[in-house]
């Protein structure tokens, strides 16, 4: 038969005969290209499916029934890809450093996922375990657990997460540029008079610090406030850690 009297050409394959040899990883890399691109507002789940060439209710049935699935699943990969080859023979504050710096440095390379990474519950799941099973290691050998664990756990997580999630904040997609000049200027005509501390320390602070900028932290590092955090949350752990038994632990034999 000749090739153009295929009747099923490859372009029509829409349903489930066109998701055959789809596999979970090709979905969520092809999520994560169209939010780099586009940004999160802009992510669509028709648009996805296009991309793969099968129908959406494809790629629900590889992920699960909703879009919230989709994202959990897209942070799951960013977080787990943080946790590995963490050697579990470090000591406890030295996984941690090396897990939480690996996590910047990811969410920077996509940092239109931050919003939803940060303060977004859409981004939580079961897809996040090899995540956490690291920073509960590591939070267990230092000495925490139960109530002192979930806080623990909390600080480092809230802290530092809500750190990238700001570090990494879109700047207004509408009319950017005249919205980057309008703010520059502003700061620039804080009055010393009413402010003369944050005046005198303008040239050092004038969008290099949050709340007084006008772009992210894909355009200015803020490597140096995110390692200082790392490191008080990390000794604060250190010098608070509980002291006595994990009265909580499933060898524990007492009554």
């Amino acid at each position: 038969m000749p090739e153009n009297d295929d009747p099923k050409p490859r372009s029509k394959l829409r349903g489930r005969a066109a998701a055959i040899g789809l596999t979970k990883a090709q979905v969520i890399a092809a999520a994560l290209a169209q939010i780099d691109e586009k940004g999160l507002q802009a992510f669509s789940m028709r648009e996805l499916a296009r991309s793969l060439d099968v129908s959406p209710g494809n790629i629900y049935f590889h992920l699960g029934g909703a879009k919230e699935d989709l994202f959990a699943e897209i942070s799951g990969a960013l977080t787990a890809s943080v946790s590995e080859n963490i050697d579990a023979g470090m000591p406890w504050q030295d996984r941690l450093r090396q897990v939480f710096l690996a996590y910047r440095d990811t969410v920077g390379t996509h940092p239109n996922l931050a919003p939803m990474l940060g303060a977004q519950m859409k981004s939580n799941g079961v897809a996040n375990l090899a995540w956490v099973e690291t920073v509960l290691g590591a939070l267990g050998d230092a000495g925490y657990h139960g109530q002192a664990l979930r806080d623990a756990f909390n600080a480092l997580i809230g802290g530092l997460g809500g750190f990238i999630t700001m570090e990494f904040a879109p700047a207004p997609s509408e009319k950017a540029r005249e919205w980057e000049e309008l703010f520059a200027a502003r700061v620039a005509a804080i009055d010393p008079e009413l402010y003369p501390r944050t005046h005198a320390v303008l040239p050092e602070l004038s969008n290099r610090i949050f709340v007084l900028r006008w772009q992210n932290g894909t355009n200015v590092s803020y490597a140096g406030g995110y390692e200082l955090l790392l490191n008080l949350l990390i000794d604060g752990l250190a010098a608070h850690a509980p002291r006595g038994p994990d009265t909580s632990s499933p060898t524990d034999t007492t009554n």
